[in-house]
Formats: C-alpha cells, structure tokens, sequence
C-alpha cells in the first residue's frame, strides 16, 4: 500500500515514555479523521439518531391518550417512520463497515504479494 503524504509515513518511535504512546494515539486520531468514510458513517448515524428520537417523540405524544385510535396517527407517522430510519442507518452503517474492511484486507494481501514476489526474486537472483 503506498503511503499518502501526511500523517501516514510518520511512525513514532516506540520508547519507554508515555509521549510515544500520545503521539501514536494522536496519529491514529488524525487518521481515523482523515478517513474518507468519515463523513457518510456521520451521515448514517445521524440518521439513526433522528430515527431514535422521532420514536421517542412519538412516545412522549401517546403516554397521555388513553385510546389506541387516537394514538395510531402518530404511531404510523412517527414510530414506523422512525423505525425505518433507524434500520436504514444500521443497514447501510454495516455495509460501509463491510466495504472498509474488504479494502483493507485487499491492500493488506497485495502487501504480502509484493513481499512474496520481492523473496521470489531475490532467490532467483541468488541461484544465478
């Protein structure tokens, strides 16, 4: 995998001191920030979280009726609604999580190729 310029072709020293382990925690911060599903895993659970409080809204609106016709407008409008935003968010939340991690897994195997081929052909050379 080749490195992007920035953050990622630095790599601390690892010592015996607690500032190696603050600079290796702030450059996975800044790599987890710099990560370009960042924003659409922001969308997503802000979708969920919309999801989550028009159920409670719709919650909070039926606690006082005591009959259920009266109750299923909001029920309808806003706990299914609210639901579907929900299992939407968690959905879609699930497959970019997916997608992240067969991208790493695929540069992680074409590393081990590379070393493959780079071992493959030193030992030819060492046979000439």
């Amino acid at each position: 995998m080749m490195p992007r310029p920035g953050f990622d072709d630095v790599s601390p020293q690892v010592g015996a001191g607690s500032d190696a382990e603050t600079l290796q925690r702030a450059i996975a911060l800044v790599r987890a920030w710099r990560d370009p599903a960042l924003p659409g895993l922001v969308f997503l659970i802000a979708l969920a979280v919309t999801g989550g409080g028009a159920i409670a809204f719709v919650v909070f609106q039926i606690v006082g009726v005591p009959y259920v016709a009266l109750q299923l407008p909001f029920v309808v409008s806003g706990a299914l609604g609210g639901a579907a935003l929900v299992m939407t968010g968690a959905l879609l939340a699930a497959v970019l999580a997916e997608r992240r991690d067969r991208v790493i897994a695929r540069a992680e195997m074409r590393e081990v190729v590379d070393e493959l081929c780079a071992i493959v052909h030193l030992v030819s050379q060492r046979r000439q």
